[in-house]
């Protein structure tokens, strides 16, 4: 079960993954005030006329950056024309203005678009369910319409949760939106013309002179989000109270909230600044609030540990399929031996497929593809040559062994080799450009409350997770905040958190928003309930597809129902392999 892809936390900030290509849009002049804006300078946005019209075909821009990988099992169309034949009426965009600085709002606004699907039965209609996926840095408008089609479209007619699921789309406004910074809002772009340092991820390219040019490219990416003007507003204080902006626009006297990861943060900071407008809140993976934002570090073991626990243990099950090994040490030794630039090669894409159950096949085959590319490459002369690797590449034994793997390994191996021989080449060193994506994270983790600012003890951290957690431990490299100047944004007393009943939705594993501050977070609210998903791997959890558990709690509480207990413990699904009979398995 895929959900809507949000940035990982983890992603390294300069490799952020793209989810779409869009424009710098400027902001726009707050225009003559009038005399009653002297009284109230926030009226003027809290009564504005809102337009809900016929959605642009390219608000997403490139729709082909969204969707699911094309070699994974179930892709979940987003194509503007699609919703629009499907939704019809029921889909509607608009534009509001918000004040670019809340607190002085005549330094002018930014623009921020929304995405509505209508409640399918409007006499039913309780409200507007507000959706974040989370990032930061990721664009949430077509939330609206994925969720749909998560629930209803891509669900199972005969799945004992459809009629939750039906009133749920029934009676709620599905709304999505792009917070300040992303998408089809007023976007952040962090640029320069300098060139970055190319970095080697590999314990073995752990060097002083690696660290030097991480030092470098920090210092290069903040220079260049600091040069514009508006990467002080972009934190995640103004997006809270642009959320409270749009509730009152919407209509609705409490705000409804869905928030995945990043947006379980952005979900706690509203609640904090106006614990009095919640209405059923669930925030998914989530991160713990009562702490200052620090994404990365606690990752970093939560992946070696997902690594021990569930995928090296997955792959002696299905020794055979993944061919590295009939035990746990033969599996890590297969890890271990890979060269260090094939270790470099594949840092990245195993970070990018470890945060869902889906993922666990295409990690493992990752290593046992990278084991025999490396094997090629030892006996081919030199220098290697790559369009002779790449027909060699082709024909390698586990490519080949089963027919109906070998088209996605070839895919696998073909990214494999483009990045390796990139590598090899000592690619040409690019002006520093992040997205949208990747500006906004870096704006929002520092700005928020930045915890890693020391660079003596960065560096000393990268040193000793090189050594722990060999594989993981680059994602400390991309570090802008220790030599940030943050504007004064103070995160909220989150005490008011303690008095409501928010609902929490929790893996076991999950590697993005690990189980300790999980834990910690939710061991400090007596009122909130907690879906805990024992064994999962999953990062964004609802919805699960299970039955009697995860999804009906999730939409039992949306629709007013709270759980009859503080926590409710639900099975995990199998592994992809696990889950087939035994008949089917390879």
């Amino acid at each position: 079960m895929k959900k809507p892809r949000s940035l990982p936390l983890a992603t390294p900030i300069w490799l952020a993954s793209v989810l779409l290509v869009a424009s710098l849009t400027g902001c726009a002049s707050s225009g003559t005030q009038a005399a009653s804006d002297k009284v109230d300078p926030l009226e003027r946005y809290r009564k504005q006329a809102v337009e809900w019209k016929t959605c642009d075909p390219t608000i997403l821009g490139n729709e082909e950056d969204w969707g699911d990988d094309p070699d994974e099992d179930e892709e979940i169309d987003i194509s503007m024309d699609s919703a629009k034949r499907k939704y019809g009426n029921r889909l509607r965009c608009a534009s509001i203005r918000a004040p670019l600085d809340w607190a002085n709002p005549d330094r002018g606004d930014v623009v921020i678009s929304l995405l509505r699907l209508a409640a399918r039965k409007p006499d039913q209609r309780r409200g507007s369910l507000l959706i974040n996926p989370g990032g930061p840095g990721a664009d949430g408008l077509p939330m609206a319409f994925n969720i749909e089609q998560l629930l209803i479209e891509k669900g199972d007619a005969e799945h004992p949760e459809r009629a939750l699921h039906l009133q749920l789309v029934n009676e709620y406004d599905m709304v999505g939106f792009s917070p300040r910074g992303t998408g089809a809002s007023t976007q952040l772009r962090c640029a320069s013309n300098e060139l970055v340092h190319t970095l080697d991820y590999s314990a073995a390219g752990m060097t002083p002179q690696n660290i030097a040019n991480a030092r470098y490219n920090n210092r290069k990416e903040t220079e260049a989000c600091l040069k514009n003007p508006i990467t002080p507003f972009i934190n995640t204080d103004a997006t809270a109270r642009d959320m409270d902006l749009i509730r009152g626009l919407l209509g609705d006297g409490k705000l409804n909230y869905l928030g995945y990861s990043y947006g379980t943060w952005l979900g706690a900071w509203y609640a904090s600044l106006f614990p009095d407008r919640v209405g059923r809140m669930v925030l998914d993976s989530y991160i713990d609030f009562s702490r200052p934002l620090d994404f990365v570090p606690p990752q970093i073991p939560a992946r070696q540990r997902a690594l021990d626990d569930i995928l090296i243990p997955y792959a002696v099950r299905h020794a055979r399929h993944f061919q590295l090994g009939t035990s746990e040490a033969a599996v890590r030794r297969s890890m271990a031996d890979l060269s260090a630039r094939m270790q470099h090669t594949v840092a990245v894409p195993l970070m990018l497929t470890g945060y869902r159950r889906d993922g666990a096949d295409d990690f493992l085959e990752i290593i046992a593809i990278a084991r025999e590319l490396d094997g090629l490459f030892k006996s081919m002369p030199k220098p290697l040559n790559f369009a002779a690797a790449e027909k060699a590449a082709q024909r390698l034994p586990f490519i080949t062994r089963i027919p109906a793997r070998k088209a996605d390994r070839q895919i696998i191996a073909q990214r494999l080799l483009a990045s390796y021989f990139e590598s090899l080449r000592n690619p040409k060193r690019e002006s520093l450009d992040l997205d949208f994506n990747a500006s906004t994270y870096a704006a929002i983790r520092c700005n928020d409350a930045p915890a890693s600012v020391d660079e003596n003890a960065w560096e000393k951290r990268i040193k000793e997770s090189a050594e722990r957690t060999p594989h993981f431990f680059f994602g400390l490299y991309g570090n802008p905040c220790t030599t940030w100047t943050r504007p004064s944004v103070t995160q909220p007393d989150w005490s008011p958190l303690r008095s409501l009943d928010l609902l929490l939705v929790q893996s076991q594993y999950d590697v993005a928003t690990p189980l300790e501050g999980a834990n910690a977070f939710f061991d400090q609210l007596p009122r909130a309930y907690r879906v805990y998903v024992r064994g999962e791997l999953e990062h964004g959890v609802f919805p699960y597809r299970d039955k009697n558990c995860v999804d009906q709690t999730v939409a039992r509480y949306l629709l007013g129902e709270s759980p009859a207990q503080r926590e409710t413990v639900c099975p995990a699904h199998p592994l992809p392999l696990d889950a087939r009979k035994p008949e089917n398995r390879k």
